[in-house]
This record gives structure tokens, sequence and C-alpha cells, in this order.
């Protein structure tokens, strides 16, 4: 039987109490500690970033965060290089094959600047811009995400968004999602291995892709189920009680950050403003490649 929140034996934390709600996440032996950045920073950077990304139309500004991106996962004591750049490559690899053909090979237009032709097949300076703006957006965008979902977990996620003054709700509701990619993983492979253990070949691909389906109905059942036992339990010693509730990790903070996090959103809308009245002459793609021409 499920225990009421007034059952004894259920501690309800006073509504005052710091610890109350989230606090109850942490293990006895005390709160953990993350280096670098303050996730909220970190969340309040990523925001700025997906807002360069689309509203300057500059292909500068997303190879730019490209860059940014890889430089930070190649130093980033949370994230590995290797399993960024194959994130990258696996989902922005096939958008650079669709973009180059259809735009840089087929561009629709009748007065493009042809670079090379040779019968229905036409490379053109206003189909390579279109194609290289395109895809560049994507790969910022994935690259800038990958980083911060690599360099994350759900206790961060859940501490920054506490930290933004986020609802209650929505920072757990994100925080548990961010939970479920990594324990989805690794109990798929705990079933392909029960599988294997039975007599299954779950070396081959075609053998994988055939239990999949299964594995993951009865996955996704189970981790509903799960999540709202969680939610009860929560429920029941407090959370949410707690106007700010305390974080489940200490995190550095400081002047400096809190400088950032207030200084990168002002500036993302000042050079958004600047571009947009013509102060800020950013090259356009196809300036770009009419540069490279010479």
């Amino acid at each position: 039987m499920r225990a009421r929140p007034t059952d004894p034996g259920v501690p309800i934390p006073a509504p005052g109490d710091r610890d109350a709600g989230v606090g109850v996440l942490r293990s006895g032996a005390g709160v953990p500690r993350s280096g670098g950045l303050h996730p909220a920073t970190e969340l309040v950077l990523l925001g700025c970033a997906l807002v360069l990304v689309y509203g300057l139309p500059s292909p500068l500004v997303p190879a730019l965060l490209l860059v940014g991106a890889g430089a930070g996962a190649a130093r980033s004591p949370r994230v590995r290089f290797g399993r960024w750049l194959a994130t990258l490559a696996v989902l922005a690899g096939p958008m650079l094959l669709v973009v180059g053909v259809v735009q840089g090979l087929f561009y629709p237009g009748a007065d493009a600047t042809v670079l090379w032709e040779r019968g229905p097949v036409a490379i053109t300076v206003e189909g390579l811009a279109v194609a290289a703006q395109l895809w560049l957006r994507v790969a910022a965008m994935i690259g800038v995400c990958a980083l911060f979902a690599f360099g994350a977990d759900s206790a961060r996620t859940f501490d920054g968004m506490i930290r933004l003054r986020a609802p209650l709700g929505i920072a757990y509701v994100c925080a548990t999602a961010m939970s479920l990619v990594p324990l989805l993983r690794d109990r798929i492979s705990h079933a392909l291995d029960a599988r294997a253990a039975r007599g299954w070949d779950t070396s081959r691909a075609v053998t994988r892709l055939r239990l999949l389906p299964g594995i993951l109905a009865g996955l996704l059942s189970a981790s509903l189920v799960e999540l709202d036992q969680r939610h009860d339990a929560l429920e029941q010693r407090g959370f949410g009680r707690a106007v700010r509730p305390a974080p489940l990790q200490e995190h550095p903070d400081g002047r400096i950050q809190t400088v950032l996090r207030w200084g990168a959103p002002l500036v993302a809308a000042a050079l958004l403003v600047a571009s947009a009245i013509g102060v800020l002459p950013l090259p356009t793609a196809s300036e770009l490649i009419g540069a490279l021409r010479g």
C-alpha cells in the first residue's frame, strides 16, 4: 500500500526547510561538487548561441560557434571529444550530403552565377551559399547542443534551471528527460545481453533490429511507471514546499558568472539589432564565395 504524506515513517520537511523536496534526492555522503561553469551559465550561453546561429545572416557566426563548441569539447573534463565529433558526424553528415546535392548541384535559380556545369548538373554561387549557410547552422546547433548534453546530467540541469528561477515543475520535467536517455541506453544493453545469454545471436544487426521493438515497448512502459512512482515519492517527502530548494550539487559561482549570465543575452540582443539596422555588416555566404573566387 502506498504511504500517505501523514503516515509515520515518511519524513515531511518543514515548509521553510532549505533542503525540502530536492534535498532528499542527495545521498547521505554529502553534496557532490562539480567544476567548470555553473549549469545556469551554460544554459544561458546555450540559448544565446542558438539565437545567434539563426538570428544573424552570416555563415561566419555558426562557423565560429562550431569551432568554439569543438574547442570546448576538447578541453572539457566532462566531454569526450571523440564522442562529440562522432555525434556531429552522424547527425550533420547526412545533412551535408543532402544540401550539397540538392542546393549545390541543382539550384533552381535562373539568374544564378554558374561556376561549373555539365548537363542538368551545375555548381552555382547561390546554390553553394544556401547549402553552406543551411548546413553550418544545423551543424552549429548540433555541436553546441551536444556539448551541453554530454557535459550535463539531470542534476546539473535541475540546478541550472532552479538558479534561473524556472518553475519547479518545468525544472523537474527537463531534468527527468535528461536522465531517460542514459537510463534507456543502459537498460537496452542489459536486455540485449540477457537475450544473448538465452541463445540469441545479438552480434547480428538484423537480430538486434528484430528484438528492439519488444524491448523498447517494455522499457518505455516500465520507465513511465517508474517516473510516476518517483514523482509520488517526491511529493510525499515535501517536494515543492521550499520556495528555493537547495541545489543537488555545489557549483562554482560568483560575480563573474553572474555578470556573464546577464551580459550574454544583452550582447546577443545588441548583435541582432546591430545586424538588422546595418551597423554590423557581416558578409553573407555569397559574398564570401565571391571573395574566394578572387
